[in-house]
């Protein structure tokens, strides 16, 4: 930061001299400056912890259209927590559109999303919605090619993503900053849906089915998971799994966790763990179910929904390979609230509680977000989220005016971009970090503060 504070200022004082401030002028503004950089108080901003929900349902009839919903976790009262619908992710629902995929960086959301083709047909308008979270508002797209289908995101760094395309077996390497598709990995995926980042590498999910319209019959092959070397998008490996591998995630330490539902029939599903070291799997769990979502809290146990033939959640422990709840002791209800189910999708908040939301597919409006503590399996707090609330991520929403750019991160790029604009003055300029409505030193101190 001190390289890049420097540089900038040297420029800033090159414009301020051209402009004839005075000696004395500059002697105030650098002692102003001392005074921020030193400052600890510079740059704290309030910060709303947020959930963020993507309801997906899609009705033409019923006139619903996917959309987004925000919960101030911060807010005590569950009701004005909740800002429903805020964003339509569909527009138009004759169109079918679906959001599938979410991830979240800072203030920013990145939604996968395709128009459901017609049976036989391809998708259309596949693309990734970037809406800013703290205004609540869509600020740009990232097209993905027609009739891929794109799934699930994870993003590499700053400047890359990768995301997943189901209909054409294909990963695709998407430049964040261009919002452009600049490399397709193929040979390797087949219907690659999941996606998991750790020590260098992404593993991909595989569940490789094929629906055939016609004879109404759901064909499976050979499952696996596709390892890929961030830094070179190179395909490193294939790990052959269990049939129709679906969720994957990762212990954020040398262990990556698939899970695999089977064929819904007399294929039942399994957990596999594979060591990130030498990517073979070291553990494959018989689970004797079709399992439903999955999650990992801080302890490294897996929450895992069980059937409808067994109902409740089964609790699994990763690092010491055993069940904590199997299928014949799962947590089949709230501790103190039975009547309410406990079946979902499942995120683990940052604060340890687990988030089960709730879909409503009929479009009735009864659609939750619950917040179990699960140190006692209690129902803490009930959200009513939008029609098909069931995609789930957490956010630290905090101000950040020093993103000039609007890409979510605060870097050397946006220093450049104040730069541009240093010595203008009036209202709504684009590089007044401050709102004193003229672009100074001071914004380009912030910016660094940002870095």
């Amino acid at each position: 930061m001190n390289k890049v504070l420097a540089t900038s200022l040297a420029s800033a004082s090159k414009k301020v001299s051209q402009r004839h401030f005075s000696c004395y002028s500059l002697l105030l503004l650098g002692t102003i400056l001392f005074t921020l950089l030193v400052s600890p108080t510079l740059g704290q901003t309030e910060e709303t912890n947020a959930a963020v929900v993507i309801n997906t349902l899609t009705h033409p009839d019923l006139g619903i259209t996917a959309s987004l919903s925000l919960i101030d976790l911060d807010e005590p009262s569950e009701r004005r927590a909740v800002g429903n619908e805020i964003l339509s992710v569909g527009f138009d629902p004759i169109l079918r559109r679906r959001a599938i995929g979410l991830s979240i960086h800072g203030h920013l959301a990145y939604i996968t999303s395709f128009n459901l083709p017609i049976t036989g047909e391809t998708s259309s308008g596949d693309n990734i919605y970037i809406i800013n979270l703290e205004d609540r508002e869509f600020v740009g797209e990232i097209p993905i090619q027609a009739g891929t289908t794109p799934q699930q995101i994870a993003l590499v760094s700053d400047q890359k993503l990768y995301v997943t395309c189901a209909a054409t077996h294909e990963v695709h390497v998407v430049d964040i900053p261009n919002r452009n598709v600049t490399k397709v990995l193929t040979g390797s995926f087949n219907k690659p849906t999941g996606i998991t980042l750790l020590n260098g590498k992404a593993y991909v999910s595989n569940p490789a089915w094929e629906w055939d319209p016609v004879a109404r019959k759901t064909t499976y092959y050979e499952s696996s998971v596709t390892v890929i070397d961030t830094e070179t998008d190179v395909i490193l490996k294939s790990i052959p799994v269990p049939t129709n591998a679906s969720g994957i995630l990762n212990d954020g330490d040398s262990t990556v966790i698939i899970k695999t539902t089977g064929n819904y029939n007399d294929i039942p599903g399994h957990l596999v763990l594979v060591d990130t070291n030498t990517d073979e799997v070291v553990e494959t769990v018989k689970l004797k179910l079709t399992p439903g979502s999955f999650a990992l809290n801080s302890e490294k146990q897996l929450f895992i929904q069980g059937s409808w033939q067994n109902p409740g959640l089964l609790i699994y422990d990763i690092a010491v390979r055993d069940w904590i709840r199997d299928k014949d002791n799962t947590i089949a209800n709230f501790s103190n609230d039975a009547d309410t189910s406990v079946s979902g999708g499942l995120s683990f908040a940052p604060d340890g509680n687990l988030y089960i939301i709730q879909p409503d597919w009929s479009g009735g409006g009864q659609d939750f977000v619950r917040v179990m503590d699960v140190a006692d399996a209690s129902l803490l707090r009930s959200y009513r989220v939008g029609t098909g609330g069931s995609i789930l991520g957490f956010a630290t929403i905090v101000p950040r005016r020093e993103d000039i750019n609007n890409d979510g991160f605060v870097n050397v790029k946006d220093m450049i971009i104040a730069g541009r604009f240093l010595g203008d003055e009036g209202a709504g300029i684009l590089a007044d970090v401050n709102g004193d409505e003229v672009v100074n030193i001071l914004d380009l101190v912030l910016i660094g503060h940002g870095l």
